[in-house]
């Protein structure tokens, strides 16, 4: 395609796509679906630009790059480590577990040989990284039990794209069998070795040369060119570019400037990301779907009732509450991205035909399309599996001048234990299915769902409550939960839990009205402590306390 025509697939796709996510978001569906429905009307089979499709997906592949980016700078290297049973362990059965099963069907519904059944089963295995991630990114949920096990799965099938992609030539015809040489092995090791070298050491170092010279141009390109460096190593190995530019960003999530590389990275990932959805909606064949209508639906049907099966009972068996498997299975259940490309590989090795091929493709993309529904059913159908609380942590209607407490965690827990002392009604909101059982069990007040979501903060009641309590770990989704309530209910007081002053100082800087840096605080309870022990008076040792606290805590930022 020559640069004119991508230009102006690019333009229309981007003109197209921004009418359709002011009129979607007016009758309340989602961005992807917008955009998803922007690729339709302009492609093959609309404005007739399908041309462009191939080209345009990609190059904005690189939306799915930078996403897996700013996943890696949220997540910390010991994250990940905490993750690593869900990761090797739940990630890596539901890919064998899934294709095994997934290839039984397909070789019955397509009458065909167990490898190409095999093939077709492993491809629909894999899942949507960019829808997935999309969704839970806009509704705040990467951090729920479901989210972070969702991640898990999708990162293990990004690593699982490689030896999928070497087993296709060996179940073609003429299949060599060889033993890997020890290039085979060296090159993927190398770019590891060079990726860590160039995150840990390199970049870092290029981004305090730069923030010294107070040049946000350089900060820009070296972000930019952080995250390109990074895909081109793992891709020229042979590895997956999405799971190279996830590693650097976790090698660069502990750095100071992590938050500003984010803020860079961004406007890319947002305008990439949407043009991805787009050319996926401008690659449907409807001539094909029109030809093929029964089979191609049956297989999407097969799809997702298969994945679903084994990613419910893979999540139970990992001790997922059913709310969480729930949601987790049917977030996973479209075909993804990787699919098209393991399809790909398919055709040219001779195992599919070119109408085969088609199908697949098709499956794969009618599937993403089913997403947003998919997602929304699970977080209805797991709303409904939690357990309500009796009044007063019922329907919001039913409260007045109460607090809500976003976050029912050991701080979340405290404060609630605090305000039953008060005799204060409260109502708790937190995503883990689990927990919001069990603080039913024990007679707290708490429901399921996202505090930041504005429709969850209406059915609590937030705009007659006496005051918001955020007591979120993440920082991020704590900042979310202050910019709803602040966007749409101003006059209600926020009170938020902060790690330390720098994060107090953002907090305050959203629109909290009280933000409690927990790090000072226990330092000053122990000091306090550690005075009356040795003889202090209680008065004094309270009045130190208080003059350490006094100023904006002006004495215990001097650390001079």
């Amino acid at each position: 395609m020559h640069s004119e025509d991508f230009l102006f697939a690019a333009m229309i796709g981007l003109a197209a796509g921004t009418a359709a996510l002011v009129l979607f978001r007016r009758l309340g569906f989602g961005s992807i679906l917008a955009l998803l429905a922007t690729g339709i009307l302009v492609g093959p089979w609309g404005i007739g630009l399908g041309q462009s499709a191939q080209t345009l997906m990609q190059v904005t592949e690189l939306g799915v790059v930078f996403l897996l980016f700013v996943i890696g700078l949220e997540l910390e290297p010991r994250r990940l480590w905490e993750m690593r049973r869900a990761l090797f362990g739940l990630g890596s059965l539901q890919v064998v577990v899934t294709g095994l099963a997934l290839g039984a069907v397909f070789a019955f519904i397509l009458d065909t040989g167990w490898r190409v059944g095999l093939i077709a089963g492993l491809g629909l295995a894999l899942s949507s990284t960019a829808f997935v991630m999309k969704l839970l990114e806009e509704q705040g949920e990467l951090g729920s039990q479901h989210g972070r096990h969702a991640l898990a799965i999708l990162l293990l099938q990004d690593m699982a794209v490689v030896p999928l992609l070497a087993l296709v030539p060996l179940l073609g015809d003429d299949v060599q069998w060889a033993v890997p040489s020890a290039h085979d092995v060296a090159v993927p090791l190398l770019a590891l070795g060079f990726l860590w070298v160039f995150g840990h050491l390199a970049l870092p170092k290029a981004f305090e040369l730069a923030a010294r010279q107070r040049n946000s141009e350089a900060f820009a390109a070296l972000a930019g060119l952080g995250v390109t460096a990074a895909a081109w190593a793992m891709n020229a190995a042979g590895l997956s570019p999405a799971l190279g530019s996830f590693l650097l960003g976790i090698l660069l999530s502990r750095s100071r400037y992590h938050h500003q590389i984010e803020a860079e990275i961004a406007p890319f990932k947002g305008w990439l990301l949407g043009l991805f959805f787009v050319a996926v909606g401008m690659s449907i064949d409807l001539g094909t779907l029109g030809r093929h209508a029964f089979l191609v639906l049956a297989e999407v049907a097969a799809l997702i009732l298969v994945k679903v099966a084994v990613l419910l009972l893979l999540g139970r068996l990992f001790r997922l509450d059913w709310a969480s498997a729930l949601r987790t299975a049917l977030l996973l259940a479209q075909g993804g991205e990787f699919g098209f490309v393991l399809f790909g590989a398919a055709l040219a090795a001779g195992l599919f035909s070119s109408e085969l091929h088609a199908i697949g493709i098709l499956v794969i993309s009618v599937s993403m399309m089913l997403t947003p529904f998919l997602a929304h059913t699970g977080e209805r159908l797991a709303a409904r599996l939690v357990p309500r609380a009796s009044s007063p942590a019922g329907p919001g209607h039913e409260l007045e001048r109460h607090i809500v407490i976003a976050g029912f965690g050991r701080v979340g827990d405290t404060v609630a234990r605090m305000l039953e002392a008060a005799e204060l009604p409260y109502l708790a909101i937190d995503l883990d299915g689990q927990r919001v059982a069990d603080g039913i069990r024990a007679g707290r007040h708490v429901a399921y769902g996202n505090a930041s979501d504005p429709r969850l903060l209406e059915a609590a009641g937030v705009g007659r409550a006496a005051a918001v309590v955020v007591t979120l770990d993440s920082p991020a989704d704590a900042e979310r939960v202050v910019s709803t309530v602040r966007t749409f209910h101003p006059q209600v007081r926020v009170v938020a839990r902060s790690r330390d002053l720098a994060a107090r100082d953002r907090m305050l800087r959203a629109g909290v009205s009280e933000a409690v840096p927990e790090t000072v605080e226990m330092s000053l309870a122990l000091g306090e402590a550690v005075l009356r022990g040795v003889g202090v008076p209680a008065d004094l040792a309270q009045d130190i306390g208080r003059s350490f606290r006094a100023g904006d805590f002006a004495l215990a930022r001097d650390r001079a």
